[in-house]
């Protein structure tokens, strides 16, 4: 499964996401792949730590996009479903979801951390980490890593899957056009769909049905008033057993 893209790989670097954005600063322009086998200032959304040990796939891709700026936070979505079809190709005996926004749960364990940020240029980067040897213990949140169901996955062989499958998932993305499918395809992997849901936004707070995707990828609960709630930001959490 070849790559058409440029790959530098980095045995230890602060996070690849950084290493995208300096080059893009300086003239690069992608696409490009940057690996590293170990990062020690990884970072996932809203500014959180990601834990990125030898092992793991941390991989970032700069690429120019066409789309409007309306449309970049879609890309988030593309990538969540290139990391499930990942996920899936060495783990299909498992279950395999898609939690809202971006997170890929592998037997109900986050498997998986997405970061896009634009940088110069009219690109972006695409950062992702994939559990594959570890999965880092203590949080708030059950975590899994690929090698507790698919004890042969490597990180090349994982690295060139997800590679593959990112380029597959923006092609049908297509800037943009393409959106409604990534949505469709996305609600099809969703964990808790027509589950009771929890969202907390700022100061905000929402009780009700996950009740899908709006068309712009926004959660929307149905609250008990049968009223729909749009919610673009916020962390969202499943009573125990949503599918």
């Amino acid at each position: 499964m070849p790559l058409i893209a440029p790959v530098q790989r980095f045995a230890t670097i602060d996070s690849t996401n950084a290493q995208a954005q300096r080059l893009a600063a300086a003239g690069t322009r992608g696409p490009l792949w940057l690996v590293a086998d170990v990062q020690d200032a990884g970072k996932g959304r809203l500014g959180r730590s990601w834990v990125s040990p030898a092992g793991n796939l941390h991989v970032s891709y700069l690429v120019p996009v066409a789309a409007p700026a309306h449309a970049i936070p879609q890309i988030a979505f593309v990538t969540a479903l290139a990391v499930h079809d990942t996920v899936s190709r060495f783990c299909g005996t498992a279950p395999v979801r898609l939690k809202w926004p971006n997170d890929c749960l592998l037997a109900g364990g986050k498997v998986s951390g997405i970061l896009c940020e634009t940088v110069e240029g009219g690109q972006v980067v695409i950062g992702c980490g994939i559990n594959i040897a570890h999965s880092p213990q203590g949080l708030a949140y059950t975590t899994s890593h690929l090698h507790q169901y698919a004890p042969e996955a490597s990180v090349d062989s994982v690295f060139a899957v997800y590679a593959a499958a990112l380029d597959a998932r923006l092609a049908e993305w297509a800037d943009g056009a393409g959106f409604a499918d990534i949505i469709r395809a996305w609600e099809e992997r969703a964990h808790g769909l027509h589950s009771p849901v929890h969202v907390e936004s700022g100061n905000s707070v929402w009780e009700g049905v996950f009740d899908g995707l709006a068309s712009d990828g926004a959660l929307v609960v149905k609250c008990g008033d049968g009223s729909r709630q749009a919610i673009h930001a916020g962390d969202v959490t499943f009573r125990a057993g949503a599918a």
